[in-house]
């Protein structure tokens, strides 16, 4: 893609042809830059120091696993843009295990979901909530807050 930034964000974001391919140096609450279009798969893996994420408008994608290990993240912003989330692409923390009646039980824990009302992001995680419950041989929860912004 011609004419979208690369190179390295005094928070050091990895940044590729518009695309945020690492973060997993960046420390504290960070605003990713204008111009970025997607988020890649793991791009902040196992960040123990991020503790908030602001996606600017424009952005369209958010790749598998983007936030997966960043256990002290407690909110992401996103924008109305965004227009594909990838499998657990917002997902913060997975916990699986045998429940008492050998069904798999699988807990998936977010940050706070910051994003307009009626957004697809809004519209993915309310058609993600219907589905918790039990199904066959597993049990799925999602724990996830979701507010909205403007």
């Amino acid at each position: 893609m011609e004419g979208l930034f690369t190179g390295t964000t005094q928070s050091g974001l990895v940044i590729e042809n518009g695309v945020v391919k690492s973060g997993r140096n960046c420390e504290g609450r960070i605003e990713v830059p204008e111009g970025t279009v997607g988020i890649g798969a793991q791009a902040f893996y196992q960040n123990k120091k991020l503790t908030g994420l602001k996606l600017p408008q424009g952005l369209k994608r958010i790749g598998k696993y983007a936030v997966n290990g960043c256990v002290d993240l407690e909110y992401i912003e996103v924008p109305e843009s965004v227009e594909e989330l990838e499998e657990g692409a917002l997902v913060k923390k997975l916990e699986s295990n045998f429940g008492f009646t050998h069904v798999v039980e699988t807990k998936e824990y977010y940050p706070q979901i910051r994003c307009v009302e009626g957004s697809f992001t809004d519209k993915a995680i309310l058609e993600m909530k219907k589905k918790d419950g039990w199904d066959k041989s597993h049990s799925n929860e999602h724990i996830v807050e979701l507010v909205y912004i403007r």
